[in-house]
């Protein structure tokens, strides 16, 4: 301890040097939190004694300390005193604390601004140069348009130095305030006549970023007249042999190239014209720039870029195509991964030139970079056509063999897409679709296998019979680690031997037992609830065709009679009642299904006639997400509203194969809805008996509620919603809520739409009957979600109502 208090003494008076090599011989973080606290309290101390001399020793110690993450904010105001100072040693600390310790959304910051401003226009360029660097770094929106007029200046001052800080100053403040771009724009009309080489790169950053807003378009047409000294510059740094102090590697300033090519692509981009005069440059680079290393990888990948954004021929195209798949034989992996993508964006437009290199695209798949294996298989993907389909697909199939676990999903998607999307006859897709269903295991979704059930059972006997062999073939293995993997494929092989179980006999010679028994297997084994499911309702269709294998099947049902799963024992105890008691039954119900129609020719949206609401999902998901603001009631509410059955022949068909494995997903709601007849009724005895009083509930500047009402058995009421704007309330829904002892049933809305001035009434009953309370006692919370010219509202407000 005696050693810390000795550390901690000797940087009372510390410099920086000092207090750095106490941090190091901190052997702890909490003794390191102790000498940063004791430093930063003495710090403060000194700060609040005003002591100058000492002042720039502090900031740099307070540099430090933020560089090592903590707090400093202390020490923000002492930065504009060092702003303020005169000398050159200590404004060159305050404004590198400043941009290190504090960012635009300081509020510090603002205090800063006129010594900013001031030292702008300091005739000591040094003082200058540190001002912009300030603006270029951290000026905020507000500092953006009060330094246009100084930065402006300096960005054309015969000083290169300053000149070259002020365009990055520029770029910072058209980040900020775009509609700036203008000024800057007109500021370098003779971009390339009156810079310098070393001026040149900087304006012309500024330029592109100008150009490439909306602000900088009406420009375009000033800067395209540029194109030709554009054109001369790039061919003098292409062609030269001189070495100056900005080559790099042999290629002369690689980053005025890049610039000059990015400026190329803007002005070319939407004009014949100007990509003409452009054309022959942009083919002098690709031909004549090293592309032995990155410098001119990166000058070449910059040029493609622009031929490929400028209206250029087919020629100069298919040149930068085979200039960046050359890239792909490099051993630099950054260049495959770039080459990978550059060819990803433009197989769309050139989709020939690229197949072209389409074996060493192959070739990447088997790379150890993940990243470039990912990029190699989305090209692979984007060049599969109809017409390569047969040469590409077998290629994907043999690399998920091989792939790793983190890219066999992938793989295994992209398969499953092409497959299903552009396979060139039904016998193809059926063998490449059992054959990635064997191959992708885990990966292969269950819904590519039901699919795969829709199309075979729609094809005709010889197809099926195939597919049930190869189904056969695999799944007739002893049950293992391997079948346990396969989801999908079990689900498609258990359903197909199940369904044509004739067509494998016969074509296997096969007994009814042994089939029998490898579903047994693998349903008894399976930890898949879905596949149990399909296997039981297949060793009923094999056991009501061959009722040799019924003595197989019965002890499987008999082992799920007691099972913990609802619907495993449901169906095990109907199959096993069918077998024993109704033979004949089960042969008609487990005969061949006939052919499944495609869900999507089937579902059709039918109009609610008369009703206008939104899905019923979307309303049932807001009764219950206002249930859960309330805390008042944990059952959602369900929004009645009639609707015509006329396609429920179709739904039902459109789902047979869930219907008939019994694994439909609806689910009773535990919620009473009110039926269109209740709510006719109630709506009669109402007209017949005497109106019952409006009582005054709510109201707002929007409407007013009134609640009326009569209480037989339960409490029969109507909420009136009478608007008061004299615009239309769109687009209405009511949400109600009641205590956890009271029953709501809730009626439909006969509009969504009250006219000016107009009025609505929902119809709702609430049962008291299981509470203590007064039975007669309304009580529950009203939401009502509406729009007004087009303008989303709500109101919520409880009711409370003897009735």
């Amino acid at each position: 301890m005696s050693s810390m208090e000795g550390k901690l003494d000797s940087t009372s008076t510390a410099r920086l040097r000092d207090l750095i090599v106490a941090v190091r011989r901190c052997r702890t973080s909490a003794e390191e939190r102790a000498l940063i606290k004791r430093e930063c309290a003495i710090i403060r101390d000194s700060f609040r004694e005003s002591r100058a001399s000492l002042r720039t020793r502090n900031m740099l110690k307070l540099l430090y300390i933020t560089m090592l993450g903590y707090p400093t904010e202390f020490g923000q105001v002492e930065v504009v005193s060092l702003l303020a100072q005169s000398e050159y040693a200590g404004k060159r600390v305050g404004y590198l604390t400043l941009q290190m310790i504090l960012d635009e959304n300081d509020e510090v910051l603002t205090l800063s601004e006129n010594h900013i401003k001031k030292d702008l226009a300091n005739d000591k360029p040094l003082i200058q140069s540190m001002a912009l660097n300030a603006v270029a770094n951290i000026a905020s929106e507000v500092m953006a348009r009060d330094m246009l007029d100084e930065i402006s200046r300096l960005a054309l001052s015969s000083n290169t130095y300053l000149a070259k800080k002020a365009c990055l100053a520029a770029i910072r403040i058209v980040r900020k305030v775009p509609e700036y771009a203008e000024v800057f724009l007109e500021l370098f009309t003779s971009l390339f006549v009156d810079h310098s080489a070393a001026e040149l790169l900087p304006a012309l950053t500024l330029v592109n970023e100008c150009l490439r807003l909306p602000q900088g378009e009406p420009f375009l047409s000033k800067y395209r007249v540029m194109a030709n000294a554009a054109v001369r510059v790039l061919k003098q740094l292409v062609l030269s042999s001189r070495v100056t102090d900005q080559d790099v590697l042999g290629v002369t300033d690689p980053f005025l190239q890049v610039k000059i090519l990015e400026f190329m692509r803007i002005i070319g981009k939407g004009s014949t014209v100007t990509s003409e005069a452009l054309n022959d440059v942009l083919a002098q680079v690709l031909t004549n720039t090293d592309a032995t290393r990155n410098v001119g990888c990166s000058v070449q990948y910059e040029c493609v870029k622009t031929i490929y954004a400028i209206e250029g021929d087919e020629g100069l195209r298919t040149l930068g195509i085979n200039t960046i798949s050359r890239f792909l034989s490099s051993n630099d992996n950054n260049q495959r991964f770039v080459a990978l993508q550059s060819l990803l964006d433009y197989a769309s437009r050139d989709a020939n030139a690229v197949r072209e290199h389409q074996d060493t695209i192959l070739d990447c798949l088997k790379d150890v970079d993940i990243s470039i294996r990912r990029r190699a298989l989305d090209l692979t993907v984007a060049l599969v056509t109809e017409n390569n389909l047969r040469l590409l697909v077998p290629d994907l199939v043999s690399y998920l063999t091989i792939s790793t676990e983190e890219m066999r999903e992938d793989v295994t998607l992209h398969l499953c897409r092409i497959i299903e999307n552009k396979s060139p006859s039904t016998e193809w897709r059926v063998e490449y679709s059992l054959r990635v269903l064997r191959l992708a295991k885990r990966f292969a979704p269950v819904e590519f296998a039901t699919r795969l059930i829709t199309l075979l059972s729609n094809e005709s006997t010889e197809i099926q019979t195939s597919a049930v062999v190869s189904m056969w073939d695999e799944a007739s293995y002893p049950f293992d680690a391997l079948h346990q993997s396969r989801k999908a494929f079990l689900v498609a092989a258990v359903w197909g031997i199940g369904e044509y179980v004739d067509l494998l006999i016969d074509a296997k010679g096969i007994q009814p037992e042994d089939v029998a028994k490898c579903v047994a297997e693998i349903t008894t084994n399976t930890a898949f609830n879905i596949i149990k499911c399909y296997g039981l309702t297949s060793l009923m269709k094999i056991t009501s065709r061959y009722p040799s294998a019924k003595p197989i099947v019965l002890p499987v049902l008999s082992n799920y009679t007691t099972s913990l799963d609802c619907e495993l024992q449901q169906r095990a105890c109907e199959y096993m009642t069918l077998l024993e008691s109704f033979v004949e039954e089960a042969a008609f119900c487990f005969s061949r299904m006939p052919p499944i129609r495609h869900v999507e020719e089937d579902v059709e949206v039918q109009p609610v006639p008369q009703v206008n609401l939104p899905p019923e999902f979307l309303q049932q998901k807001a009764a219950v997400a206002l249930d859960d603001l309330f805390e008042v009631n944990s059952k959602p509410i369900v929004m009645a509203h009639p609707v015509e059955n006329k396609n429920r022949d179709n739904e039902n068909n459109a789902l047979a194969i869930d219907d008939l494995f019994g694994l439909r997903t609806d689910v009773p709601s535990n919620t009473t809805t009110l039926p269109t007849s209740s709510g006719a009724a109630t709506s009669a005895q109402m007209e017949h008996a005497k109106p019952p009083p409006e009582v005054h509930v709510f109201d707002c500047d929007d409407f007013t509620v009134s609640v009326s009402g009569v209480v037989q058995g339960a409490i029969n009421a109507n909420i009136i919603v009478c608007s008061r704007l004299p615009t239309a309330m769109e687009n209405l829904s009511i949400q109600a809520a009641v205590p956890k002892t009271s029953m709501l049933n809730i009626g439909f809305l006969t509009s969504t739409v009250i006219p000016p001035y107009g009025r609505i009434v929902q119809q709702l009953s609430v049962d008291n009957s299981n509470s203590n309370k007064n039975p007669r006692l309304l009580t529950l919370r009203v939401k009502l979600l509406y729009t007004v010219d087009g303008v989303p509202r709500s109101q919520m407000f409880q009711v409370t109502q003897e009735l």
